[in-house]
């Protein structure tokens, strides 16, 4: 009886929610569609679902989504009230992941917070400490949108050791490089080319670990051309009149073991696949 009471009356509220959202353009007074659900305190909140927390956790999560993709309503409002809607979602269904992502999305796209979306990411993640797939989203923010790439591999490292995936472990070497720390980045992209079964990974890892080593390569060669000419006064003419010299202990050579192209009249040194260079 009391069950059934309940239900009726959670739908009864869901359908004239419903109503006030097809009629409120008729409404003179300022849109408060959802006012209530942003003034109950969390614990209220969770007390007035009388144990069906999930079920009130995806009407607010739907009139979440109603009121912040309406026009109507002012942009500061909005904005203003983000975390207060989905705090309320999260202190009734801690582990609905999916509003955590449409959270960040929001504070991303609408208000252009990446922060702020790395923020509500990273509360999920604390929520649910399995959830590689926040880890993962919060990480692409840094990435993309903050241009924080020291946070992004830290965040994509993270997400790696709960969930082992190459794709994670490569990303998160992709941010090594821009962050111009080659050593690090290649270690990660040989062990991406060691463990990647799939072979998607792999390929994508030989032309990173090609392109890492020929940029490594190439640097400390071109010191030691540089550190010849100091000396001499003329460029050598070859790389291995570097090693006669005593300038380097040996020549190296690229990923496939092939040498770099030298010209003995400028200096410059350059891979052989340039294709994978760039």
């Amino acid at each position: 009886m009391r069950k059934g009471f309940l239900i009726a009356f959670i739908l009864t509220l869901y359908v004239g929610i419903l109503y006030e959202n097809f009629t409120y353009k008729r409404i003179s007074m300022p849109y408060v569609y959802g006012g209530w659900i942003i003034r109950l305190p969390s614990k209220a909140l969770k007390d007035f679902s009388l144990g069906y927390q999930n079920v009130i956790a995806d009407m607010v999560y739907i009139w979440a989504i109603q009121y912040f993709s309406s026009p109507e309503i002012n942009f500061r409002t909005r904005e203003a009230n983000l975390r207060k809607f989905f705090e309320a979602v999260w202190a009734l269904d801690p582990k609905y992941l999916e509003t955590y992502s449409t959270a960040a999305l929001i504070a991303n796209y609408d208000f252009g917070n990446p922060r702020l979306a790395i923020e509500f990411l990273m509360e999920g993640y604390k929520r649910n400490p399995d959830a590689w797939e926040l880890l993962s989203e919060a990480a692409f923010y840094a990435f993309k949108y903050a241009r924080d790439y020291h946070l992004a591999h830290e965040l994509y490292l993270k997400a790696y050791r709960i969930n082992p995936d190459p794709y994670l472990l490569s990303m998160a070497a992709g941010m090594l490089e821009r962050k111009k720390l080659f050593q690090l980045s290649w270690k990660y992209w040989w062990k991406v080319y060691q463990t990647d079964k799939s072979g998607y990974f792999r390929k994508a890892a030989e032309r990173h670990l090609y392109k890492l080593k020929a940029k490594m390569d190439i640097d400390r060669l071109g010191r030691a051309v540089k550190e010849f000419k100091a000396k001499f006064g003329r460029f050598p003419l070859s790389l291995e009149e570097l090693r006669e010299r005593g300038i380097i202990r040996e020549i190296p050579v690229d990923f496939y073991g092939d040498p770099y192209v030298y010209d003995p009249e400028t200096g410059k040194i350059k891979p052989r696949r340039e294709h994978l260079w760039k």
